[in-house]
C-alpha cells in the first residue's frame, strides 16, 4: 500500500509555503485519528473509529481495545499488532505497532 498524502498540519494549523498548501505523508495522523475517533464521527465510514477515551476508566480493557484497534486499522488496510498494557504507575500505554 502506498503511503497516504494529505495537507500538512503544524500544531493543527494548515501549513502554507509560498502561498500554497504543502502536502505530506499522513499515515501517522490517519492512524491517530482512527484511534481517537468514535464510531459515527465520519459519515463516509460510519462504523470506523476506536474511541480510545471510552476505554480509559474501564476494567480489563486490554483485550477489547486490542481487538477494536486491529479491526479498525485493518479496515484502513494497515497491518496492526497493538501493544497495550499498564506501566508501573498504572497508566494505560498504547502502541499501535502498525506496519505501513
Amino acid at each position: 500500500m502506498a503511503t497516504r498524502q494529505d495537507i500538512s498540519l503544524i500544531n493543527n494549523d494548515v501549513y502554507i509555503y509560498n502561498n500554497d498548501l504543502v502536502w505530506t505523508n499522513s499515515d501517522e495522523q490517519h492512524i491517530a485519528d482512527t484511534i481517537n475517533a468514535c464510531a459515527g464521527w465520519w459519515k463516509e465510514s460510519f462504523t470506523e473509529g476506536v474511541g480510545i477515551l471510552t476505554y480509559l476508566k474501564g476494567r480489563n480493557v486490554v483485550p477489547q481495545l486490542t481487538r477494536s484497534m486491529k479491526i479498525n486499522l485493518k479496515a484502513d488496510q494497515y497491518d496492526a499488532k497493538p501493544i497495550i498494557g499498564y506501566d508501573s504507575t498504572g497508566t494505560l500505554t498504547v502502541d499501535a505497532n502498525v506496519t505501513i
